[in-house]
């Protein structure tokens, strides 16, 4: 039966043309399919090993993790999970590992999820609840397979089969996070919403086929469209 929750969610997730939306119903797929009650995405760079915050929903209220990047190496539990490219379970002993602003606090039990496509990891999510719940290998087992069918959807939304012009405002987002401008400050500074900086990143990421705001800037860079 979760098998088929799990099918018909990732239906939902890929009907949806926005890509903030399909990062909203994947964090609420955490939530509705597994019953937890905090839910954290990211994405991951595997060049740099940079996880940047996306969004968290905590109780069902949706705050963004913009201002969010570190060294995934500097936090291991996490790391091994991606580097395995498998759930696992962080105990309350394991947790002390993970950076304080990482978990607000938090000394009880979370689980990461690596998000793949292909060969590469794109992304991760972390994820707890207010409740004691049971671990085993049947849940890290449906967490593997939810978080493998995201990563086609994203890996097939950041990565197509062909690129297309880089637009004057594409290129000036991608200038301006090259100076380590949050998407707030992006948003301020050109007059326009935080959601409609983050379709100009999403976009420009598509079209420089790269997997993530890493290593759109450093292919950027690369091409010479930004300096």
């Amino acid at each position: 039966m979760l098998d088929a929750a799990i099918k018909k969610q990732i239906q939902s997730i890929s009907s949806v043309p926005s890509h903030y939306e399909k990062q909203i119903l994947a964090v609420r797929g955490f939530m509705d399919l597994f019953n937890f009650s905090r839910v954290s995405l990211y994405f991951y760079s595997t060049l740099s090993k940079i996880g940047e915050g996306i969004l968290c929903i905590d109780q069902q209220v949706v705050s963004s993790l913009q201002e969010w990047r570190e060294d995934v190496r500097n936090m291991p539990p996490i790391y091994s999970a991606i580097k395995e490219r498998k759930p696992k379970h962080i105990d309350s002993q394991s947790i002390l590992q993970l950076p304080i602003k990482f978990t607000n606090g938090v000394t009880t039990e979370l689980i990461v999820v690596p998000i793949s496509y292909s060969s590469h990891v794109v992304g991760y999510a972390c994820m707890g609840s207010t409740d004691s719940f049971t671990v085993d290998d049947s849940l890290l087992h449906s967490l593997g397979m939810y978080g493998q069918h995201l990563g086609q959807i994203f890996g097939e939304d950041d990565y197509p089969g062909s690129t297309k012009s880089i637009s004057k405002r594409e290129i000036d987002v991608l200038q301006r996070m090259s100076w380590g401008e949050s998407t707030k400050i992006m948003a301020v500074s050109l007059g326009i919403s935080e959601f409609t900086v983050q379709d100009y990143v999403q976009s420009a990421i598509r079209k420089l086929e790269v997997f993530n705001r890493v290593q759109g800037v450093a292919e950027a860079l690369r091409r010479g469209i930004i300096q």
